[in-house]
């Protein structure tokens, strides 16, 4: 510090004494004044772009596919569904009462309920039933009751569940001889089915997914047949390596159990692996399914391809896949409620086919055609019983068949849509002559007109099928007549919660016996009174 002020010192010191020395007179300014700044080096800052990920990301929300099945059903393809414009108003509450022709009565009652965010219930209840009196004992009763409910965890994982009851009653009304008791010719059927299940409905492309249940299943008629199930499956899917190519993992086991006079078993382990991959416009599914019992075990194929053709949404499809069903008591009596009281065989069934179409649409115009060559075993065709005619035993057989499938859906007019379905198949069993009891060709085609506010719909159907073949007792061959059936359908709000409805069935009056000595219904009718609330 004294060095500092001593130098500033010396400092005024010195500017005193040059002050003194400068000489006096006029001092003349040449040039302005011009202030400049020294130069500096420029900081020179180049802005960089956040990096892009131009990887390809590709989101699938899907739930985990159900198990493959075939269905003891029409030969059918049913048409794509309409996605509509506008989303319908929700009615929790839904009320159905009408009666008709011949001699019908028909109730339906469901209540939907959100209790909060987390939890939701819903309750639905019907009845059908029918006499015709001008063909003794062609009457039925179904009566059906389901309570489901669903419970969010969390905003990822959900927990589904319900208990569905389902009393059927008919009659052997196919019979040649009335008994002075008619009851004696009465069946009932019982099913019972419980169900839970748990499941990840959302989660990241990279991180695992999850869905598995239980199921106990119960069907017993008044004849002395019961039959128990119970289904464990659990599934587990996840990306391998990348977004794009997903990997899933399904085990599946399937016990039954059959009792009459004796016992019978069929259980099922199921092993169910896939690989799903894209590459440009070709996606593949790639996988199989292994079916294995003590009684035979079963490996199906699953290789599903599309091939985007243009950005327009044609599509070329091919595959070659396979399904599985049991042939057990609840599979075979649902598709014939006349079968024999007793059964001497439960088996599976499993159908191989190789497939190839064409499949595509915009808007409100959508197509599906496909043409198919399968290979199955144990496929059941049903024979009259000849200690009971009036019942059909099941008969299994090996064969193949060729076969075309199509669907359509187009909007003729605005508000009004047809959807139409295709289904032909030439069946080529082994041993039978005839595919008994099983029809070939199926048209279904529907043009519904309804407005957008929900407060009119109308619906005329069309359902035709080939006359199926039957052996006689005396073994003679025999084509059946086949069905045409035209439907009218119409429900009709005079206010948004109360309305009325109307149905004409079969209106060509077409009494077609789709099993042999049994006609079905002709012309009916039912009308009734709607009530709904929001």
């Amino acid at each position: 510090m004294k060095n500092i002020i001593v130098f500033l010192l010396l400092i005024s010191t010195s500017a005193l004494k040059a002050q003194n020395e400068l000489p006096g007179g006029k001092i003349e300014v040449v040039k302005d004044f011009e202030v400049q700044l020294a130069e500096t080096r420029k900081i020179r800052m180049v802005p960089q772009p956040v990096p892009v990920d131009s990887s390809i990301r590709r989101y699938e929300y899907k739930l985990l596919a159900p198990s493959p099945s075939i269905e003891y059903l029409t030969p059918e393809i049913k048409p794509l569904a309409i996605s509509p414009e506008k989303k319908p108003t929700y009615y929790p509450f839904f009320v159905k009462a009408g009666y008709g022709s011949p001699n019908s009565l028909l109730g339906m009652i469901s209540y939907d309920h959100v209790q909060s965010e987390s939890l939701a219930w819903g309750i639905d209840l019907r009845h059908l039933n029918a006499n015709n009196k001008k063909i003794p004992l062609q009457k039925f009763s179904d009566t059906q009751g389901r309570i489901d409910g669903r419970y969010m965890l969390n905003e990822k994982v959900q927990i589904d569940g319900y208990l569905d009851g389902h009393v059927e009653s008919t009659y052997f009304y196919g019979a040649d001889y009335i008994p002075s008791n008619p009851d004696a010719l009465k069946r009932v059927y019982n099913r019972y089915d419980a169900k839970v299940e748990i499941s990840k409905v959302y989660a990241a492309e990279s991180s695992l997914r999850y869905k598995g249940f239980l199921e106990y299943m119960t069907d017993k008629d008044d004849l002395g047949s019961r039959e128990g199930a119970f289904k464990a499956v659990a599934a587990a899917g996840t990306a391998l390596g990348s977004k794009a190519y997903p990997l899933w993992l399904r085990l599946e086991a399937d016990l039954s159990t059959l009792k009459h006079t004796d016992e019978r078993t069929l259980n099922n382990l199921i092993l169910e692996p896939w690989f799903k991959w894209y590459s440009g416009r070709l996606q593949a599914r790639l996988g199989m399914t292994a079916v294995l019992n003590k009684q035979q075990n079963g490996i199906l194929p699953g290789i599903d391809l599309t091939y985007a053709l243009s950005s327009s949404g044609v599509s070329l499809i091919a595959g070659w896949t396979g399904e599985s069903l049991k042939n057990n008591f609840h599979n075979l009596s649902e598709y014939n409620p006349y079968i024999t009281t007793r059964l001497e065989e439960i088996n599976n069934m499993f159908v191989r086919k190789i497939y190839a179409g064409l499949k595509g649409g915009s808007g409100d115009f959508a197509y599906d055609l496909q043409g198919q060559y399968s290979r199955f075993q144990n496929m059941a065709f049903f024979l009259q019983d000849e200690d009971n005619p009036e019942q059909f035993i099941p008969v299994y057989d090996d064969g193949s068949y060729i076969g075309f499938e199509g669907s359509l859906r187009f909007e003729l007019l605005k508000h009004m849509m047809l959807r139409a379905g295709l289904s032909q198949r030439f069946y080529n069993p082994e041993h039978e002559e005839k595919p008994w009891h099983r029809p070939s060709l199926g048209l279904h085609g529907e043009v519904t007109y309804a407005d957008e506010d929900e407060q009119y719909h109308f619906s005329f159907l069309f359902n035709a099928e080939n006359g199926v073949p039957y052996r006689t007792l005396g073994g003679s061959e025999v084509v059946l007549d086949p069905l045409i059936d035209l439907s009218l359908h119409g429900d009709y709000f005079f206010t948004k919660t109360i309305g009325v409805f109307f149905e004409l069935n079969n209106l060509l009056d077409n009494n077609r016996e789709r099993w042999v000595n049994y006609p079905s219904f002709g012309f009916n009718a039912k009308a009734g009174v709607l009530f709904r609330l929001d």
